[in-house]
């Protein structure tokens, strides 16, 4: 588990110190949505409006990944991505595990407690959620996964054979 809370700190600490990109490509998403689910514009909903959240949400991860793999050797990088990934395979699951409880506090109490906040409808809590979401909750999310399946499989220094296969 101790793998998986570092990534989740390092993935806060970039989160942090970049978050007005984090904020200017997460507003994009959140008008958009804010604007679909309230009904306040037309043009944001249906395929455009999707089609817009989607490009803004991967060019934010090009972004993420292009800064975050900065100068990352390539060479034997699906070896070392290999190798990585079967080391630390209880990394990996201890941070969906995280994810799963994630989920559960910022999805799920959420939309329980909403139920029982007089005087707001359906529609104003669910645009002002997503646009909360958007400039938090998921490039956070995103922002993790990218370092869980990206970043520290590519930038490991450790030798690209998995453990107990090395050759010497």
């Amino acid at each position: 588990m101790s793998g998986a809370v570092a990534i989740l700190a390092e993935t806060w600490r970039f989160f942090a110190r970049h978050y007005p990109v984090v904020l200017a490509f997460g507003a994009l998403a959140s008008a958009q949505r804010f604007l679909s689910v309230s009904g306040t514009a037309d043009w944001a909903g249906g395929a455009g409006g999707e089609i817009f959240t989607a490009v803004a949400r991967i060019a934010f991860v090009a972004w993420a990944a292009a800064t975050l793999l900065r100068g990352t050797a390539w060479q034997d990088a699906g070896a070392r991505w290999a190798a990585w990934n079967t080391r630390n395979w209880p990394t990996v699951l201890a941070t969906m595990g995280l994810l799963a409880l994630f989920l559960v506090v910022f999805k799920v109490i959420p939309d329980a407690l909403a139920g029982r906040v007089g005087g707001i409808d359906r529609e104003t809590w669910l645009a002002w959620e997503l646009a909360i979401k958007n400039i938090t909750v998921i490039p956070f999310t995103m922002l993790w996964m990218t370092m869980l399946l990206a970043v520290r499989p590519l930038t490991s220094a450790a030798p690209a054979e998995p453990a107990g296969e090395q050759v010497s």
